[in-house]
């Protein structure tokens, strides 16, 4: 299976040797990178890894220079096989809201499942920015030991919410960029 490189906060700024606020407050703030580019998952943004390669200047400007290394450490430890260049070429991604979303339950529940381990939550295909990251069609073959190790049946799968996410208009818990601090910030 095609499996795309795709980048956080964190790990763009990793691949620029750069702290991760000049991701958001830099580089975001100024309309040099935008969010409108990236996939929200779990309200964090995540670029597709061909656009995060293309963003180096193209005569090497001090904040922009690739760390190639960094980029094929990335790309072997996601075990990444392409690059896509924009978010409609990525496939339908879950974090633990959409996680919650798809089974009716809480992100809480979703989170305490992966941490027991034990199959009732797919094995993450992605850590990105310290986030669980999973492709959809991941929680979809896992779905089926989801449900039968759900007690008392708490665990239903929401066809409606797959669609959504499948067909790129989930607009549910997670859809939108996470507002943090005290004044509200877009910071994802």
């Amino acid at each position: 299976m095609a499996k795309p490189l795709i980048v956080g906060r964190h790990e763009f700024a990793k691949l620029y040797r750069v702290g991760v606020t000049t991701v958001s407050n830099g580089w975001v703030f100024r309309g040099d990178l935008s969010y409108d580019d990236a996939a929200i998952v779990s309200g964090k943004p995540f670029w597709p890894g061909g656009l995060a390669v293309a963003f180096a200047h193209p005569d090497g400007g001090k904040e922009r220079q690739l760390d190639k290394t960094v980029l094929r450490e990335l790309e072997k430890e996601q075990r990444a096989t392409f690059r896509p260049a924009s978010k409609g070429e990525l496939p339908a991604l879950v974090g633990l809201q959409e996680y919650g979303a798809l089974f009716g339950v809480t992100q809480q529940q979703v989170s305490s499942a992966r941490r027991r381990g034990g199959g009732m939550v797919a094995a993450d295909d992605y850590v990105l920015s310290s986030s669980p990251v999973w492709l959809l069609d991941s929680v979809l073959e896992a779905a089926e030991e989801t449900l039968a190790r759900s007690r008392g049946g708490t665990w239903r799968l929401h066809e409606d919410v797959v669609e959504a996410l499948r067909e790129g208009r989930y607009e549910g818990p997670g859809s939108s960029i996470a507002k943090r601090g005290n004044y509200g910030t877009a910071d994802g």
